[in-house]
């Protein structure tokens, strides 16, 4: 098993990095995608905050992210979000959440271990969630209304 892996995209390498860096930084919208699950939201940068980035969804919500490979203020960008970094407001730390929204359920398929959780929240219907199967944790249900929430250093701001 290698240690580094090369994305291309068109013959272009796109990141070299060990797989952990692939999976939990990449540098492109084209490298989040292609390496695991990935929820991606669309807008614009509104404000640059040090190494943050304020961005207005196409939905109209405000996020803030980690200013990866966006624009500057006014520029185009996709969001990127692992669906394990998001978490129901519910089960605790809400202070770690700099992002929190109101979700509705779509779908919830057990994995045994973990709850894979398809809400619509922000525009986006295929947003996906990823929970934990224990104790503690909410039961969701298709139709309920949940908030959500997720860290800013969770969210990847990168090239539209």
């Amino acid at each position: 098993m290698s240690d580094r892996i090369a994305v291309f995209n068109d013959g272009v390498v796109q990141q070299l990095a060990p797989p952990e860096a692939l999976y939990e930084a990449p540098e492109n919208a084209f490298v989040a995608n292609f390496i695991g699950e990935n929820n991606r939201l669309f807008g614009e940068v509104t404000e640059t905050i040090g190494d943050k980035c304020q961005v207005r969804l196409d939905s109209g919500e405000t996020v803030l992210a980690k200013a990866v490979a966006a624009g500057g203020i006014g520029a185009r960008t996709t969001l990127s979000l692992r669906p394990e970094r998001v978490d129901i407001v519910s089960n605790g730390a809400e202070e770690a959440f700099d992002n929190r929204f109101r979700a509705e359920v779509r779908e919830v398929i057990y994995l045994g271990d973990h709850l894979r959780t398809r809400v619509s929240v922000c525009g986006n219907d295929e947003f996906i969630l990823k929970t934990p199967n224990a104790k503690g944790y909410a039961s969701l249900r298709p139709g309920q209304s949940v908030e959500i929430g997720w860290s800013s250093d969770d969210c990847r701001a990168l090239d539209a």
